[in-house]
């Protein structure tokens, strides 16, 4: 019965590693390649080396014969290991923040994506699409669409979605325009600037992707927002799922810590 229930265990395993290794490494052929396709590509390696046992074993033995290299197989396996929980722990704070509900008529904040020639990007047009059905689901909200534009970008992020959203028969009384902040923590303070001017409603909805809402209410409770901060999630691609989560670990820390 151990000896079944291991092998189902390790059979797993190694299908999950083989899945999510593509996952990681499908969209660095579109170019994109950051710390969360990196890392979780190595990741998955090591996960099917010590998921199949005989080449877990083969391993095992190679480094095993001198105490350097013997050194190295266990500092790697411990600091994999440590990745690991880690990364599951933060997953999981990252999913719990995602399905926080936002206050009745809370104030949305829509944070901008790339913009592309051709238009929005697959990602920012998740962004507008959740904000169109949050906006059209409570009408007496407003929105904040935030983003400045890059260097190549056609025009900045919060005028992409605006276009977009007032297309979509959204009221552009109800839109208001943030176009110049650079990164999360420059798109929220800005944005509450904004709220603060006009006098709209201080608790806000944000409008991102799921693995982004845990990273959005550190840098609001840095800036000290009293608001209440509720999760207005985008459908994520499960292409793109994957990259940017694990990529949410090491940006969590660096906001933690650098900000």
């Amino acid at each position: 019965m151990k000896k079944t229930l291991l092998l189902i265990i390790r059979t797993s395993l190694t299908l999950l590693s083989i899945i999510f290794f593509g996952l990681f490494v499908i969209p660095m052929a579109g170019n994109m390649i950051n710390p969360g396709n990196i890392s979780g590509a190595l990741l998955c390696i090591w996960v099917f080396c010590i998921s199949v046992a005989p080449l877990h074993g083969f391993i095992k033995n190679l480094f095993g014969k001198k105490f350097v290299t013997r050194l190295i197989y266990r500092i790697v396996n411990v600091c994999f290991i440590l990745f690991t929980v880690y990364g599951a722990v933060v997953t999981g704070a990252m999913i719990y923040c995602a399905g926080m509900a936002p206050a009745d008529n809370a104030t949305a904040v829509v944070l901008g994506a790339q913009v592309k020639n051709s238009g929005p990007s697959v990602m920012l047009r998740g962004r507008i699409n959740a904000a169109d059905k949050y906006l059209k689901e409570n009408l007496n909200t407003y929105a904040v669409l935030t983003g400045g534009q890059g260097a190549d970008e056609p025009m900045s992020e919060a005028q992409s979605m605006f276009d977009s959203l007032k297309n979509n028969g959204i009221d552009e009384k109800r839109l208001y325009k943030e176009d110049k902040a650079e990164n999360t923590t420059e798109n929220l303070e800005f944005s509450m600037n904004i709220i603060e001017k006009y006098g709209l409603n201080g608790n806000i909805a944000v409008v991102t992707d799921g693995f982004h809402q845990l990273r959005v209410r550190i840098i609001a409770n840095q800036l000290g927002i009293k608001g209440s901060v509720g999760a207005v999630n985008s459908d994520t691609s499960f292409l793109y799922l994957p990259t940017f989560t694990v990529r949410e670990w090491f940006a969590l820390p660096y906001q933690v810590l650098f900000r």
